[in-house]
């Protein structure tokens, strides 16, 4: 099933936005379960929700079903797209650890501004298009939105730090942007695995990208248990004594996660004349960092303790931020 209307265009793009804008919540809510063992149930049931959509609604309505597109895609295609999930969860896992360390309202922002930052920096150097000065101005303000978040998560925690040594957030912010930085690169790997006459179509890539992710999963998720990036190391067997409620939260965030990357594929993959445009998924993906950043303010309160002039840096950091992908997606748009 492939949108064949404006308005039903425009609904992928909102669903993908509130999708991609809330999953986060659901680690937040499970307090009690380390991020490490919460990812092992995300990652899995993003693979599980990855192959219930394309057995369902890729392989009902006219063209292709997902079983015919396996038929015809390339390998290598296939190849790209799980190591696009690789990348992915690569720098997805650390920003899921900055948020167990620093919160939504700090890791998201600045995590989809540093992604932002190197998907503009890759158009501009790889494939120049549309005006160059709008997006090298939404690069500049996107660097500005970070330095912002990144100095008002240091003023609320020497502000909370207690004894000698002052905890400036080093930690959150470094986890955060180098996670962001890697998720920057996983979208023209995707990208390349659906184009061509043996490209995936976009439940097959939805899918492969999936196993990418649940696979490496396995290998990441271990590093993570014996190397925490804060307390003690956790074990695997930790997984199966939690109560079967506080798996619920990774099954959330794994729907929701991919429910989102398949909005924003399909919103790409309609009818020319109502097809999303690059600009139009780079504003509503990118736009969920506002989303996110958001949610940890006004849902988790997470700067209530924070001075005034604290919160006033963190809001304007979110601004600018929602500044730079507006310039950054008006950039994009070919005259």
């Amino acid at each position: 099933m492939i949108p064949s209307s404006s308005t039903s265009v425009l609904a992928l793009l909102a669903t993908a936005l509130l999708c991609w804008g809330t999953w986060l919540n659901t680690q937040k809510a499970a307090a009690k379960w380390r991020f490490e063992l919460y990812y092992l149930d995300f990652a899995l049931w993003t693979f599980l929700f990855a192959l219930l959509g394309a057995f369902t609604l890729g392989s009902i309505g006219e063209g292709f079903s997902f079983e015919d597109n396996l038929a015809i895609s390339g390998k290598r295609q296939m190849a790209m797209a799980a190591s696009a999930g690789v990348i992915f969860n690569l720098g997805n896992m650390l920003l899921v650890a900055a948020v167990s360390v620093a919160g939504v309202a700090v890791a998201f922002p600045l995590a989809i501004g540093m992604a932002l930052v190197v998907s503009v920096v890759w158009t501009l150097v790889g494939n120049p298009a549309g005006s160059v000065g709008l997006q090298a101005g939404g690069l500049g303000v996107t660097l500005a939105s970070v330095i912002l978040v990144a100095l008002a998560h240091r003023g609320r925690r020497m502000q909370v730090a207690t004894g000698k040594r002052s905890d400036t957030g080093l930690k959150a912010t470094l986890l955060a942007m180098v996670g962001g930085v890697v998720l920057g690169l996983y979208q023209p790997l995707l990208t390349m695995s659906r184009q061509g006459d043996l490209g995936l179509a976009p439940y097959g890539a939805t899918v492969f990208f999936a196993l990418g992710v649940v696979l490496s999963t396995l290998l990441f998720s271990l590093y993570f248990m014996n190397l925490p990036v804060q307390g003690d190391a956790v074990a695997l067997r930790s997984f199966w004594k939690k109560p079967h409620g506080q798996h619920l939260w990774g099954l959330a965030g794994g729907g929701l996660w991919i429910v989102g990357l398949l909005c924003l594929a399909l919103a790409g993959s309609s009818p020319s004349d109502v097809r999303a445009t690059s600009a139009m998924i780079l504003a509503f993906e990118y736009g969920s960092g506002v989303v996110g950043a958001l949610c940890g303010l006004l849902i988790w309160k997470e700067f209530a303790a924070a001075s005034g002039s604290i919160r006033v840096r963190l809001l304007l950091g979110i601004v600018l931020l929602l500044a730079g992908v507006l310039l950054t997606a008006f950039g994009r748009q070919t005259v």
